[in-house]
């Protein structure tokens, strides 16, 4: 009686977890592969409207974060933002960008495919591949397109410094084109360049396989940079440390440690700047900010607001100051306790009025 007594929490964690995963509607959508010019693999999950009686003038793209996949998109389920996405009428068409397992394995040393790649990839080959490919599936002219901290960065950069001329609706999510001087994660990444000169890649993955082993202390920055905790309940947590997770390639990592060393983000060659090019963004733009956000402060998104040119332009803050229920972070403005009550209904309104 003792042990069970003792060991009552946990039970009960693990019965929660079970009957999450088990009433999970997403936990697969329609896997389609997509080859990039330079041939590499993509997956993009397509989940379509639930609703058909309110179908969307177009689909929407949606592309996750640095140092992750698209699985945390879909952890929390029924209120899950695809979920919410999809019950308002839209074609939801979900992508992983090059270096994710589910294309398969990527190298570190040697194979066909290793960390050798950079944003700039991202940015010119993989979202043309996937735009291009859901513009075929559907027929559509235009894309919406949304796209939470690296997913909406590489698109800030793409429509400022590319012409790109098929996104029709941009939402952007925690998307920084520069760093403030206390933000945690960047000045991590380059205390430690020194010994990056060893590796081609940031294990991040190997992170999220043994942190139940070891004391949450030692990773504790990291989880912080992502996730405000009060705002983020431990069984979402633990499904984002355990599926979610990619390893951040040495070019990938390198151009935003220079971002911190020359205040905003840059081509790989240095050549680009990406963050001056916002002033060519003219389409609609809602850009989301989260007040406990140590990775993009909303004074950086603030930022990035005043560079685009876009007439129709919206800023906003979700913090207990602004009405919201808690301040959010980085990654709970996706998966936090109500995301789904809070944010998720404010994407879809904005979606809604220019759809």
């Amino acid at each position: 009686m003792l042990f069970y007594k003792k060991n009552l929490k946990t039970f009960l964690l693990l019965g929660i977890f079970c009957f999450s995963c088990k009433s999970l509607p997403l936990s697969q959508g329609e896997k389609h592969t997509v080859t990039t010019q330079d041939d590499w693999k993509l997956t993009i999950e397509h989940f379509p409207s639930r609703n058909t009686n309110q179908a969307r003038k177009y689909p929407i793209l949606v592309c996750h974060g640095l140092g992750a996949n698209r699985e945390y998109f879909k952890i929390k389920g029924n209120n899950s933002l695809i979920h919410a996405l999809q019950e308002a009428g839209y074609d939801v068409w979900l992508m992983d960008l090059r270096g994710r397992n589910d294309a398969g394995e990527t190298g570190f040393f040697f194979g066909k495919h290793t960390y050798k790649y950079s944003v700039d990839d991202y940015i010119l080959k993989d979202l043309d591949a996937a735009i291009r490919f859901v513009m075929e599936k559907t027929g559509a002219k235009k894309l919406n397109y949304m796209g939470h901290s690296m997913g909406g960065i590489i698109m800030h950069a793409r429509l400022g410094s590319f012409q790109e001329s098929r996104i029709a609706n941009f939402v952007a999510i925690a998307s920084p084109m520069s760093f403030l001087p206390y933000a945690k994660l960047p000045f991590i990444a380059y205390r430690m360049r020194g010994a990056m000169a060893l590796i081609p890649a940031i294990p991040v993955r190997f992170l999220g396989f043994t942190a139940s082993y070891f004391p949450e202390a030692l990773y504790a920055s990291f989880i912080d940079a992502f996730l405000y905790k009060e705002n983020t309940d431990e069984v979402a947590k633990a499904q984002l440390m355990r599926t979610s997770l990619n390893n951040i390639a040495k070019r990938e990592i390198n151009q935003f440690i220079y971002m911190t060393e020359h205040g905003g983000l840059f081509s790989a060659d240095g050549k680009i700047p990406y963050r001056e090019n916002l002033k060519n963004i003219t389409i609609p733009v809602y850009l989301l900010a989260a007040r406990r956000d140590e990775l993009a402060d909303p004074a950086i998104i603030r930022d990035v607001y005043e560079r685009i040119s876009s007439k129709d332009k919206t800023f906003e803050i979700f913090s207990r100051a602004d009405g919201f229920s808690e301040d959010y972070g980085h990654t709970d403005i996706i998966i936090g306790k109500n995301a789904h009550k809070e944010v998720h209904p404010k994407i879809v309104e904005w979606l809604n009025k220019h759809n």
